[in-house]
């Protein structure tokens, strides 16, 4: 009976070319956009889910309130972490980990600097996450002080070689060298980790001090495997209790702690600072759970219109296949086998579209990988679960596609098509016509969406931020001889023909590290304190950034020590109008977004006298609105020099640069010379809008064209089923434009339909996401006229070849059978 199905099924193929090819290339091309989004939402889905003990491992997010200030911070202190694995059952095990800074790490044997960051973790980390080790044992790799385990792209970057067990590493700032205890394997693209090495906790007598009683600070990241029983929120509870029975916060401060599970961090902590700073932050920056919700949707969206092609060709075409069921069904055929037959062609032809569905993902991966910055793949070694997903969805859309149909033909009675009766189906066309307008409804909003996010990134990109960011070279500094000497690097650099001029700031406008925050007040006002951001900068820092100063002066010379400039909402918060004689107080300090501490050690506040006010400017990214910016002089108590910025000119950038790496090796030949183009630093704050624009843009026109496809049989069986009447319009004077019209007019008023419901369903969705951005555009109306010209267009386009093919025929050819 299958062999019959399938020899059935594959004569009908072959006699029904054309729409056998829109069904195929349609429902390939919605396989071949619903794999592809689902191969990146998997990927999005599944970090950090490497670990077997993924669902038992917990981060401890910190939650504090000092009088008002709320901080969230994915940190909390040492001895929580020893001090629950001896006092909370519930909780196995606990891991830390801290990232302390940047340095130099050398192998001796043939001593090159690289740069690298520098994670401290205690001796559980490989027992609680499993990182899975090359060489070495996880057990003790981290035991000793002065161990390192480094993972297997950094030995082959030092040695060449993943065979250094018991070899020696040296930090650039310690005198001890570290001993390599184990080689990891490189992490996986979906992992919140991003370390390279790590190594074990110091045993200095000052640290062990420090960690003993250090039940308040939030230095590290805490991991906590709890056991299979336990519950998260109770044992939250119970940590609360543990700190707060050792260490009495401050009056007016409020403390308490959650957990948050291992695999949310990637979707699930845009709220929350991290403290240890461990994120991988090219992991698709940072993971957002409202566009895979999105692109869920519209990738299911998108396979549905496929399917509904095929339920509109199928329905549409049933009197064709009138006279073939009549004679099954008065030989014998009962309704289940011709069911049977229908839904086998319908799997037949979706099981060709996924081969061929498949083809096209393995051409198009590697560009989509390079697009997504991800590593994706769809072949014997994938996940399982991908290709269950995909055949899931291969035989679902093939039975739901093919089931209406399938009771539609199945049921005509037998006697009509054999008298030449007409099939009513009045019904199957309402049905129809209602496919049409959901598949032309889903691609408006979509066209809606894209115009809109495509308008949304443009003014990211073009906003006027308040100061100048083409053509800055901001070079990192690295090492103290960097720092103590920057007056003297700094003059080589401006004697640079080719540099306009030169900067030292601690931090830059669109700062990818944490901005430091203080407390601040006047001296009029010392019991409630603003809170404000802070870098500080020297006098060239505004020429070279071109920020433009509203009132007072700028910085003139170290005599500003205790001078600073506050931005427009600075000035506003503190009531100061006047930039003359105005002194102010920051007593607090807060660093990478941890607690605030006093700026000095005896609790005296900094005090600093305004010199000028400073036009606002957009130091952080467009979703946050302008903060209150204090900007101290070069030699402040609070935030030292960590850049040198140098305005360029664009003539032979090259060998500019070289000459200001000339500048930084003769100040310290140990400082690798890392630097960046501030523009492209700013564009990685819209990195992902760019990425979800083109894919967006991507879908609707897939979207789109399967519609289209749809559209194009549709309009191909209308007018074969109308080819007599317009015989006798042609002979009766009807002219090419006239059958033209009359046959898209149908069509082009399902669009207008479609248009009307999705005007309603885009405006909502659009106002939703643009509250993401402290500043978007607004939609007008152009936007949502643009989508309806322009779906008519299609329409029309896609109609009216055909109507005017129909017209131009010789009617006698239509009419000569009666």
């Amino acid at each position: 009976m299958i062999r019959n199905y399938f020899t059935i099924a594959m004569r009908t193929l072959v006699r029904n070319k054309l729409y056998a090819a829109l069904n195929i290339a349609g429902l390939a091309f919605g396989l071949t956009c619903f794999l592809l989004i689902g191969l990146y939402v998997f990927d999005e889905l599944t970090f950090d889910r490497q670990h077997s003990n993924a669902d038992r491992i917990f981060r401890v997010v910190e939650h504090k309130n000092v009088n008002g200030e709320a901080t969230t911070i994915g940190a909390a202190s040492y001895q929580l972490a020893e001090g629950s694995k001896r006092h909370i059952p519930e909780v196995e095990n606990t891991a830390r980990i801290d990232r302390i800074g940047r340095a130099n790490l050398i192998n001796p044997e043939n001593p090159v600097n690289f740069q690298e960051n520098i994670s401290v973790v205690d001796e559980n980390f490989l027992r609680v996450f499993d990182f899975p080790l090359l060489s070495g044992d996880k057990i003790t790799a981290l035991k000793e002080p002065n161990s390192i385990v480094i993972n297997e792209e950094l030995a082959m970057r030092l040695f060449g070689s993943v065979d250094v067990l018991g070899k020696k590493l040296q930090w650039g700032h310690l005198d001890t060298p570290s001993k390599i205890t184990g080689v990891l394997k490189n992490h996986p693209r979906n992992s919140s980790f991003d370390f390279n090495s790590l190594i074990s906790e110091p045993n200095a007598e000052g640290y062990k001090q420090f960690i003993a009683s250090d039940w308040s600070s939030n230095n590290v990241a805490v991991y906590a495997l709890l056991r299979a029983d336990a519950k998260p929120e109770a044992v939250a509870q119970k940590m609360t209790r543990l700190v707060l029975s050792n260490y009495q916060p401050e009056k007016g401060t409020s403390l308490h702690f959650s957990l948050q599970a291992l695999p949310d961090l990637h979707l699930h902590s845009a709220e929350i600072t991290d403290g240890a700073r461990n994120t991988n932050v090219d992991a698709m920056v940072q993971g957002n759970p409202v566009y895979i919700k999105v692109f869920s949707f519209v990738s299911l969206f998108v396979l549905f219109i496929a399917g509904i092609n095929y339920m509109n060709l199928s329905t549409a075409r049933a009197s064709n296949r009138a006279k073939e069921i009549g004679v099954r069904k008065s030989i014998g055929a009962v309704r289940k086998n011709l069911v049977y037959q229908f839904l086998f062609e319908a799997i037949l032809v979706t099981t060709l579209s996924f081969l061929l569905a498949l083809g096209l993902i393995n051409l198009l991966l590697p560009y989509y990988n390079e697009f997504v910055g991800k590593q994706l793949s769809l072949n014997l070694q994938t996940n399982y679960r991908i290709w269950l997903m995909a055949a899931g969805a291969t035989a679902l859309i093939g039975l739901v596609s093919g089931s209406y149909p399938a009771l539609l033909l199945s049921g005509f009675k037998p006697v009509m098509p054999l008298k030449g009766l007409k099939i009513n189906q009045n019904a199957s066309a309402g049905f129809r016509k209602g496919l049409v307008v959901f598949q032309f409804t889903v691609s408006i909003v979509l066209i809606i969406g894209t115009i809109v996010l495509y308008r949304q990134v443009k003014f990211l990109n073009n906003t006027n931020l308040g100061f100048s960011k083409d053509l800055l070279v901001v070079v990192d500094v690295n090492t103290g001889k960097a720092r103590s000497g920057f007056e003297a690097i700094k003059a080589e650099m401006a004697a640079i023909p080719s540099v306009r001029s030169v900067s030292v700031t601690s931090r830059v406008p669109g700062e990818w590290k944490t901005y430091r925050r203080v407390k601040i007040n006047t001296e009029s006002n010392r019991t409630e304190p603003g809170m404000a951001y802070f870098f500080g900068a020297d006098k060239d820092f505004l020429g070279t950034f071109g920020v433009q100063l509203a009132r007072g002066r700028n910085f003139i010379n170290p005599s500003d020590s205790t001078s600073v400039l506050l931005n427009e909402t600075a000035a506003n918060l503190l009531g100061i109008s006047d930039a003359t004689g105005q002194y102010v107080e920051i007593p607090m300090v807060s660093s990478n977004g941890g607690d605030f501490q006093p700026v000095n050690k005896d609790g005296a506040p900094f005090k600093a006298r305004v010199v000028g006010i400073v036009k606002d400017f957009h130091f952080q990214s467009l979703r946050d609105k302008i903060a209150p910016l204090v900007l101290g002089y070069n030699r402040n108590p609070i935030h030292g020099i960590d850049y040198y910025t140098a305005k360029i000119q664009p003539a032979n950038v090259p060998a500019t640069l070289e000459k200001m790496k000339a500048a930084m090796v003769r100040a310290d030949a140990d400082d690798p010379f890392e630097y960046h183009f501030l523009d492209d630093q700013l564009a990685r704050f819209y990195l992902e809008d760019n990425r979800r624009q083109s894919l967006m843009t991507w879908t609707a026109l897939s979207a789109i064209f399967i519609a289209c496809l749809g559209l194009f049989g549709l309009a191909t069986y209308s007018v074969e089923q109308r080819v007599k009447e317009i015989g006798i319009r042609k002979i009766l004077g009807a002219g090419t434009f006239g059958l033209a019209a009359l046959l898209s007019r149908d069509f082009l008023l399902l669009v207008l339909v479609a248009n009307l419901i999705a005007f309603p369903i885009a405006w909502w969705a659009v106002h939703q996401w643009l509250q993401e951005y402290a500043y978007h555009i607004d939609p007008e109306w152009w936007m949502f006229a643009a989508a309806t010209v322009l779906a008519a267009l299609i329409a029309l386009l896609t109609v009216s070849y055909q109507s005017i093919k129909a017209s131009l025929t010789n009617p006698l050819e239509n009419l000569r059978s009666d």
